[in-house]
């Protein structure tokens, strides 16, 4: 069974930004279902507050609600099956040369790599913080000096592009095969943050840009289904937790819980 804790929800922290019209989504279907369906997946630190891995869209629509509580999956961060890599993000570009003009001058003068593998290379190096592959070469952004300055680099830099253009969240692939697949676009490369620097990053109250960090997390628990009525309850957390784990008996005992060790494709997202 996985672990499931009721949690405090101003005892969470984000790490990264929230996405403003998901979270009014999510807040409309919270409504209208009166359930949370999917823990939201936490660090735990020694202070009695957790980081946020996955669901900071899911925890600020339940602030949102006003919701006292929430429950979380806590995992052990230092797990190394708990994996932390990086998304690259396949902007769509209309006009050619776009986004690598708007970062220029939001951000300051680039510097011109060689392609996207010496791009990658420097990335790993610490020499940039992200990387902007186009048609007209590769530029490289300079990395301040701590994470907190290098997630607000990487915040200027997502706002350039996250006006309502499509933005693809993808694991691989050439710019050429991206193109083909989503059309004129621009391919975004990002730096590579360690477990060590998420935990100080969100203790220290920075955050990196939405869809960046890519946690996977073996046994996941979904569709827990937790009526929302039962976490605006102001009963005593303990409570609470206990009223949980005995349900989490009782479902486990009825054989209503099921393990998938295959990676799945959901298709109702």
């Amino acid at each position: 069974m996985p672990l499931l804790r009721v949690w405090a929800t101003e005892r969470l922290l984000l790490h990264e930004e929230t996405d403003a019209a998901r979270v009014r989504r999510l807040v409309d279907a919270l409504r209208r279902d009166g359930v949370l369906r999917n823990p939201p997946v936490v660090a735990p630190l020694a202070d009695g507050r957790a980081v946020v891995l996955d669901g900071a869209n899911r925890v600020s629509a339940l602030r949102v609600l006003g919701l006292p509580h929430i429950v979380v999956q806590p995992v052990a961060y230092h797990d190394p099956h708990v994996t932390l890599s990086v998304w690259r993000h396949f902007v769509a570009e209309p006009v050619p040369g776009a986004l690598r003009a708007a970062a220029a001058a939001a951000l300051g003068p680039l510097a011109p790599v060689r392609d996207e593998a010496d791009a990658e290379s420097r990335l790993a190096a610490d020499e940039g913080v992200a990387a902007i592959v186009e048609g007209r070469g590769t530029l490289l952004v300079p990395r301040p000096n701590d994470s907190v300055a290098a997630a607000g680099v990487l915040c200027r830099l997502a706002a350039l592009y996250h006006d309502g253009r499509p933005v693809h969240r993808i694991a691989g692939g050439s710019v050429e095969d991206l193109r083909i697949a989503y059309g004129p676009g621009a391919l975004v490369l990002f730096r590579r943050f360690g477990k060590s620097e998420i935990l100080a990053l969100a203790a220290g109250g920075g955050r990196l840009p939405a869809g960046i960090t890519r946690h996977v997390i073996p046994g996941r628990a979904l569709r827990l289904n937790t009526p929302l009525a039962w976490l605006a309850e102001t009963i005593d957390l303990a409570v609470k937790q206990a009223a949980l784990d005995a349900q989490l008996r009782q479902r486990w005992q009825a054989h209503g819980v099921r393990y998938y060790a295959e990676p799945t494709f959901l298709f109702d997202e």
